[in-house]
């Protein structure tokens, strides 16, 4: 889990999907999982890649937009390059915008998805909420199965 901040805004619950994302690895529907505070953007300056979390948060972003160009996807709500110029110092700078809350599953070390995002054939954008709501339905569908299939004494 990727976030501005760790306090809820207009219409983002950030303590509701970490509360989800608790529940699911208590359970052991999910290994575990980790929030990372990113900002509202990230500079693209040379001189951000030579920190521990300007190089980190590079590499993540380079790897979910691979992922989103590899899977016919395009990332939503952020990952814009914007380029902004100062009147007073008139210097340029360039950054990368950053979705408020943004979720990524991995298995084995690979990405498997990253939302928000919306694939070439949908027309709606899939939401963090919306991808928590599915795994909750996922998990919910594999209780009532491993239910169904112990056998009756019977």
């Amino acid at each position: 889990m990727y976030v501005r901040s760790l306090s809820s805004s207009a219409g983002v619950h950030v303590e509701s999907i970490i509360d989800r994302l608790d529940m699911f690895a208590a359970e052991g529907y999910i290994k575990d999982f980790t929030v990372t505070v990113w900002g509202e953007r990230i500079s693209t300056g040379s001189s951000v890649a030579r920190t521990d979390t300007g190089a980190s948060l590079r590499r993540r972003i380079t790897e979910f937009r691979q992922w989103a160009s590899h899977n016919g996807v395009t990332l939503e709500g952020g990952f814009e390059q914007r380029t902004v110029h100062s009147s007073i110092t008139g210097e340029t700078h360039e950054f990368v915008t950053l979705p408020t809350v943004a979720l990524a599953a991995r298995t084995d070390d690979e990405l498997d998805w990253v939302v928000p995002s919306t694939d070439e054939t949908e027309t709606e954008t899939t939401t963090p909420m919306d991808r928590v709501q599915t795994i909750a339905t996922e998990w919910q569908e594999s209780e009532t199965i491993d239910r169904a299939a112990i056998p009756s004494d019977d």
